[in-house]
C-alpha cells in the first residue's frame, strides 16, 4: 500500500475505538509521509544551490583565464608568439 493510500484511510478511518497498535501504525505511516516530503523539499534545495554554485564557479575561473590570457598577451607574449607558447616559455616547459 503506497504511502498516499496510507495517507488517506488515515484520514477516512474513526480512530475512537482503533486498538493501540492500529494507532501506532497509522502514525507510522503518516510520519513516512512526512519524512518523505521533507526529504524531497531539502533534495530539490541542495541540488539547486549546488547547481548555482557551479555556474558561479564555472563562470569565475572562466572569467579568470580570460584575465590571466589577455595579461599574457599584453604583457609577455613576444611578438608573433601565441598565448599557450608564451605561457610555455613563461613557465619553462618548453
Amino acid at each position: 500500500m503506497s504511502n498516499r493510500e496510507l495517507e488517506m484511510k488515515a484520514r477516512e478511518h474513526d480512530m475512537s475505538d482503533a486498538t493501540p497498535e492500529a494507532i501506532a501504525q497509522t502514525a507510522v505511516a503518516t510520519e513516512k509521509v512526512i519524512e518523505n516530503a521533507v526529504v524531497s523539499g531539502y533534495k530539490k534545495i541542495e541540488d539547486a544551490v549546488v547547481g548555482g554554485y557551479k555556474k558561479i564557479e564555472t563562470g569565475v575561473v572562466e572569467g579568470f583565464g580570460k584575465v590571466t590570457d589577455k595579461c599574457v598577451e599584453v604583457l609577455f607574449a613576444r611578438e608573433g608568439e601565441s598565448v599557450e607558447d608564451a605561457k610555455k616559455r613563461l613557465s619553462g616547459k618548453e
